[in-house]
């Protein structure tokens, strides 16, 4: 996967978040949903403001949550997820299009749809069908925590710092104190 990736694909996206003001939200169906948990969790605990958001309860009275200066990011292997797709539409239908696409399927609806896409290309997934989300899941999320670590450090987080915002279990000790 990373060594076919579009590097401008990367950049673009990862200015997208740079210059985001507001949160960066991630959002997805079924296991990508879980996915959007588990990385914005750790672009949090980073000091990057980020959340997830469930598509299916946003078009069903939570569309309010999202403001023009938040960066939505909708993670979709097929990029034609039928639930994500009129989430996408939804969202075309309140004025919001700050949306970023992570998906592993070019020319899918989601890419077409969003301001801008990256394609992370999967041969295969790991089970005997071909079927369950096995390695598109670790290759999305590798490639979605890769961009929060590189996007932290860019902005100068310490060790120190992410102490702070870690003050239960052993990470959040001082190294020191736990000698």
């Amino acid at each position: 996967m990373a060594d076919n990736i579009d590097e401008s694909e990367v950049v673009k996206a990862m200015e997208m978040m740079r210059r985001c003001q507001g949160l960066l939200i991630f959002s997805g169906v079924g296991q990508n949903l879980l996915l959007a948990g588990k990385v914005a969790s750790t672009f949090s605990s980073l000091s990057l403001r980020a959340v997830s958001a469930d598509p299916i309860a946003a078009l069903h009275g939570g569309m309010g949550l999202f403001r023009s200066d938040d960066l939505l990011i909708l993670i979709s292997k097929s990029g034609e997820t039928p639930e994500l797709v009129r989430f996408l539409d939804a969202c075309g239908q309140i004025d919001y299009s700050n949306t970023l696409g992570i998906h592993s399927s070019r020319g899918s609806t989601l890419a077409a749809g969003c301001r801008h896409s990256v394609y992370v290309p999967i041969e295969s997934e790991a089970d005997h069908l071909d079927l369950a989300p096995t390695a598109s899941s670790v290759c999305i999320l590798g490639f979605l925590q890769s961009l929060a670590t590189q996007l932290a450090s860019e902005a100068g987080l310490s060790a120190s710092a992410f102490r702070r915002t870690h003050p239960g279990g052993t990470i959040g000790l001082d190294p020191v104190r736990i000698r």
